[in-house]
């Protein structure tokens, strides 16, 4: 196979010729303007990365598109994996605090001081008060996709600890 150097002028022209099309397939499967910008952007990214496997005798197109899928697929795996993370933490609409034992307390308020102090909001709000996804967007003039990614961060980090506390509720 001959070798073709991608350099930089190589992929700009490139970028400015295929991005509204992988945008507007990205939006169209996904219905969000971010998801849509972050997907497309990553397709480009991972182009750069591995424009050494570029392949002159197949076209531009297909290669870029095959890319795109890659990341389209990667990109939904990542999503089930939070939407399963969130039901599974919808069971627990409030979290019993009063119920625990005070060394579980310590121990859930310790890892939440480490969170960013919107994210501790967030994170009360929706598990310690009750609040829905909604009323924590409204309260706080953000978007509710926010509140949502402020709460898989929050759980990524409190996930072992409130793993833990699950545990011990169940055996009691």
């Amino acid at each position: 196979m001959p070798m073709v150097n991608i350099d930089e002028a190589f992929f700009q022209d490139m970028f400015y010729t295929y991005y509204d099309r992988i945008y507007a397939g990205f939006y169209k499967k996904t219905g969000t303007h971010e998801a849509a910008q972050d997907l497309t952007q990553m397709t480009f990214i991972k182009f750069w990365r591995y424009r050494d496997s570029y392949n002159p005798n197949l076209p531009l197109e297909l290669q870029l598109f095959r890319k795109g899928k890659l990341v389209f697929i990667d990109w939904l795996r990542k999503e089930s994996k939070e939407r399963q993370l969130m039901e599974n933490l919808k069971i627990y609409t409030t979290l019993p605090i009063d119920e625990l034992n005070t060394d579980i307390k310590d121990t859930l308020y310790k890892a939440m001081a480490q969170l960013s102090p919107v994210r501790q909001k967030v994170f009360k709000l929706a598990y310690m008060e009750g609040f829905s996804h909604k009323e924590i967007a409204a309260q706080l003039h953000i978007s509710v996709r926010t509140v949502e990614t402020h709460i898989l961060k929050a759980v990524r980090h409190l996930r072992k600890i409130l793993a833990l506390i699950f545990i011990i509720m169940h055996m009691q």
